[in-house]
């Protein structure tokens, strides 16, 4: 799972926004050579210059990946106990979760993987799914990302790699946990989480 989750965050991180004009893979092409610039970069070989690097990394996936509609199929059936006031706060919190987790272990775990692009498939106009391969310590690795656009923007909000997608996994772990709580403490279990985080740096 934890070869997923990097592979995940990796694309996720990758991609800057998405132009409108273009069809989502070569949208997706374009965005992935940007933010591969960003991990090559020189300059973050300097540890100081490390948090620097996560916010830049952070500020193109708040861009193009579209947590509300993550959040959304995340919860599932349980979207409705939240209200609107809930949903956004979970929304938000569980990215911050995400980001704070993940994006030292991109930075610390890539290694100038490759993507194979691969083909896409417009479902309608505002949904796609678009195969790539991940090249990873020589295996190659397949990934679906399904794309939504969004005023004019296409973004990720899921992908699957060997046959697991994203919202699935974090969808068994939010069922359990809302078997047991409320949603306020859903929430507050997540801000915990990204408080055990940042005491960890």
């Amino acid at each position: 799972m934890r070869i997923i989750a990097y592979i995940f965050l990796f694309l996720v991180i990758a991609v800057p926004a998405l132009s409108s004009a273009g069809e989502p893979l070569e949208d997706l092409r374009r965005g992935v050579d940007k933010g591969i610039l960003i991990l090559e970069d020189p300059r973050y070989e300097d540890t100081s210059l490390k948090k620097v690097q996560q916010q830049k990394l952070w500020e193109v996936t708040l861009q193009i990946f579209d947590f509300r509609e993550f959040s959304r199929r995340v919860l599932a059936s349980h979207w409705k106990k939240f209200t609107p006031e809930q949903r956004n706060e979970f929304s938000q919190t569980f990215a911050e979760f995400l980001g704070k987790f993940y994006l030292d272990r991109v930075q610390n775990k890539y290694n100038g993987e490759k993507i194979l692009y691969v083909n896409q498939k417009i479902i309608s106009k505002s949904k796609a799914l678009v195969d790539i391969k991940v090249l990873w310590k020589n295996v190659e690795v397949p990934i679906e990302l399904r794309m939504k656009k969004k005023q004019g923007t296409w973004k990720v909000y899921d992908l699957s790699a060997l046959g697991v997608s994203a919202v699935s996994n974090y969808r068994a772990q939010f069922n359990w946990m809302l078997q047991n709580k409320t949603p306020d403490q859903v929430i507050n279990t997540l801000k915990e989480r990204i408080g055990h985080l940042e005491s960890d740096v």
